[in-house]
């Protein structure tokens, strides 16, 4: 029996962490941000998927109109039934198999059109920088994804804390303030009767005040809190965030992770999209010929085949200066990715020092809260071993104190968790999977 129950309380942890992990996921799948992600993530991820499949054919039973031709003259009929393979922008080329087959109620017979074979590749496809958009819409599309499971997960964090700090903050401000004014009524009559001086009353009422102050702050603070957490699930989530935070990079390593983030991979692909587009900003001056090279099946020829070569382009003479235009703005574009570029990957390692002294703060906010409960601790057992000589309400409000004073630490405690979670942020890394979630 002891044995079990040892193993049940071994086990408690694990299961009070995947209680909080169920939370997460909970609010991933209610948070709209997060579900507009995914959408934008998965269209990026097909959109990548699909010009790499380029050995997947388009197969289609219908030529220009989109169907089946039936034509009837009330006598006799033809069926057409039009066949077409298509490998779209392999290298930037089309390849083409077709073949038609018609039937002729007349004759009684099917006959087919041969089949044909045709490439075609405009001259300036571009399908390099098509490729490379496809990756820079995907990179942005997986930092937009792992932002918004962050800020669910920090969120539903800030919750579970809140909920608990404000509502031990209220209890311990309530009896504060009842502490006051039992003292306020007591010096009323001090002072009616001589022994009081007004300054006091005023100090009092003051304080009264302050606390009324504290305690609203807190009840607005609790009404974000939507939903009651138990304490298990307080413990759950700060030994999760514990255990995410124990091993962070030191800051010249941060420094050299955060240049791989996924944003910046993004921008660092902006800007070759721009560069190569400068570099062929003089096919604004060209014309845009599209070759073609087909082969058909042709029994009327020697070698039972034909073939065709094809040539066409378009070229405007004169515009409205839309070609002066785009040749000026491809230009001042390239320059423009890479100065944001320049600007995310300046901001971002500015960020990471700016995080790694914000964790320095809290640390020090926590040895400072630290020492602040020890002194509170002390002067507490003080008046408890006086308590002959000390009044009922100063043993309160020491008790009081002293229990404020371990809230406090808890806070600044948590704060430094944030401020840790902030740079894990910061580097892009993925909190809900780090805590072992979905």
């Amino acid at each position: 029996m002891k044995k079990i129950v040892l193993l049940l309380l071994l086990l408690l942890p694990i299961f009070s962490l995947a209680d909080f992990l169920d939370l997460v996921q909970t609010q991933l799948e209610k948070d709209s941000s997060y579900l507009s992600a995914v959408m934008k993530y998965k269209e990026a991820e097909f959109n990548r998927a699909r010009n790499k499949n380029f050995f997947i054919p388009y197969v289609s039973t219908s030529s220009g109109a989109n169907r089946l031709s039936l034509n009837t003259d009330f006598e006799d009929y033809t069926l057409s039934i039009p066949l077409s393979i298509t490998f779209q922008n392999i290298a930037g080329f089309d390849l083409s198999i077709s073949n038609t087959w018609s039937y002729s109620s007349k004759k009684e017979e099917w006959s087919d059109a041969g089949w044909a074979l045709t490439v075609s590749r405009e001259l300036f496809s571009n399908f390099d920088i098509t490729d490379l958009e496809n990756e820079k819409n995907f990179a942005l599309a997986s930092w937009s994804l792992i932002d918004s499971r962050n800020k669910v997960f920090v969120n539903l964090a800030d919750d579970i804390f809140n909920y608990h700090y404000y509502s031990k903050k209220m209890e311990i401000t309530k009896q504060k303030i009842e502490i006051l004014e039992d003292k306020f009524y007591s010096l009323q009559k001090s002072y009616e009767a001589g022994t009081a001086s007004q300054e006091d009353i005023l100090q009092i009422q003051s304080s009264i005040y302050q606390m009324t102050n504290q305690l609203n702050q807190a009840t607005q603070n609790l009404t974000s809190a939507l939903t009651e957490y138990s304490t298990d699930t307080l413990n759950a989530m700060l030994a999760c965030l514990e255990k995410i935070t124990a091993n962070l990079p030191s800051q010249q390593e941060a420094e050299n992770l955060v240049v791989n983030r996924l944003d910046l991979a993004s921008q660092m692909l902006a800007v070759e999209i721009a560069k190569r587009r400068n570099e062929r900003s003089y096919q604004q001056w060209l014309p845009h010929p599209t070759f073609s090279f087909a082969v058909k099946q042709d029994e009327d020829a020697s070698s039972g085949f034909s073939l065709s070569l094809g040539f066409g382009f378009n070229y405007n003479i004169i515009d409205r200066g839309e070609r002066n235009y785009n040749y000026s703005n491809v230009q001042d574009a390239y320059k423009l990715q890479q100065r944001v570029f320049e600007e995310q990957l300046d901001n971002s390692k500015k960020s990471v020092q700016k995080a790694y002294l914000l964790i320095k703060i809290a640390e020090s906010s926590k040895k400072v809260a630290e020492l602040n409960l020890q002194i509170m601790k002390m002067e507490y057992e003080r008046l408890t071993n006086a308590r002959s000589f000390v009044s009922k309400s100063d043993l309160e409000s020491a008790r009081l104190d002293f229990e404020d004073a371990e809230v406090e630490l808890l806070k600044t405690n948590y704060d430094l968790l944030t401020s840790k979670l902030s740079l894990l942020q910061l580097l892009g890394f993925d909190l809900v999977q780090l805590a072992g979630g979905k």
